[in-house]
């Protein structure tokens, strides 16, 4: 019986890998790009670690308040936010490592592709990375908060948003490689592994994309106000989701390839894996959906 969430779509309809349900609710999810394994954390403290066919691997009970979640790619390494300022490193057996309080609240959160550093960044304009043992390796002070963080997977370097448009690029010891300013707020980013194209979720102003040096490349304008944003690694393949509970996959030309109207549910999370071949749809009932293109 196909899903519930796919009863109002048009286009190449997909394959349901599997679906699965948390009726507390998903208040995080994640997914490691090469072991193609799928984090998923409840409103009321359970993280599920599940493989891509939805086999629940391991559960664990101990995070309640978790609101971020950020995952490795090749490994079970992930770190959390948890409440407004604890940071949390969670280890393959899903236990927490350790835990550090910060000063101010943790506004977005960030892992490298192997798990070895980790970034944040807090309402008090600050961007701090360290090493996954808890070593400080630099401080920056940005003009605004920052929103979004995401680490190159080809370069040792980490991407930075601010919700005003602000699009800035460090190396590991903070240093700025490059600075860039958009005329639009953002939403949303999503960044191809090797930095070649960045997707901002810029509401009124669409999808906007450019590369490492802030050359824009495109607008993808869709049916809504692009609120959230996902893409692969290996396809040509981007995926929208809008206020208005729209979902739009789509090549990076442009061409819709299949929709979805979701407001009988409305998503919370999507999420694309590596090869750009489905997607993961976590909606607000806490119905958690893998679908698959051939």
């Amino acid at each position: 019986m196909a899903s519930h969430l796919l009863q109002k779509c048009v286009g190449a309809r997909p394959d349901e890998v599997f679906e699965d349900f948390f009726p507390d609710g998903i208040a995080a999810l994640r997914l490691s790009l090469e072991s193609r394994r799928i984090w998923a954390a409840t409103t009321n403290g359970r993280l599920c670690l599940l493989t891509a066919t939805g086999q629940r691997l391991r559960e664990a009970f101990a995070y309640q308040g978790l609101r971020l979640l950020a995952a490795s790619h090749g490994s079970d390494l992930a770190v959390a936010v948890r409440n407004e300022a604890s940071l949390i490193g969670i280890g393959p057996d899903l236990r927490p490592e350790w835990e550090s309080r910060v000063t101010g609240r943790i506004t977005s959160l960030a892992i490298s592709p192997a798990g070895g550093h980790i970034a944040f960044a807090t309402d008090s304009s600050r961007i701090h990375l360290m090493t996954s043992e808890r070593r400080e390796i630099a401080r920056i002070e940005t003009r605004r908060p920052v929103e979004h963080l995401q680490f190159l997977c080809e370069s040792p370097q980490v991407l930075a948003a601010t919700e005003v448009g602000q699009i800035t690029r460090y190396d590991l010891a903070g240093k700025v490689l490059q600075d860039e300013q958009l005329m639009s707020q953002v939403g949303d980013m999503a960044v191809s592994e090797s930095g070649r194209r960045i997707f901002l979720a810029a509401f009124n102003h669409g999808v906007q994309v450019c590369d490492l040096d802030g050359t824009q490349l495109g607008i993808f304008a869709v049916d809504g106000i692009p609120a959230k944003v996902a893409c692969s690694v290996t396809r040509e393949r981007v995926a929208v989701w809008t206020m208005e509970q729209r979902l739009f996959w789509m090549t990076f030309d442009g061409n819709v390839l299949w929709a979805g109207d979701f407001a009988a549910d409305p998503l919370v999370h999507i999420a694309m894996p590596a090869l750009g071949d489905g997607l993961i749809l976590a909606s607000r009932s806490g119905c958690l959906l893998s679908c698959r293109w051939e």
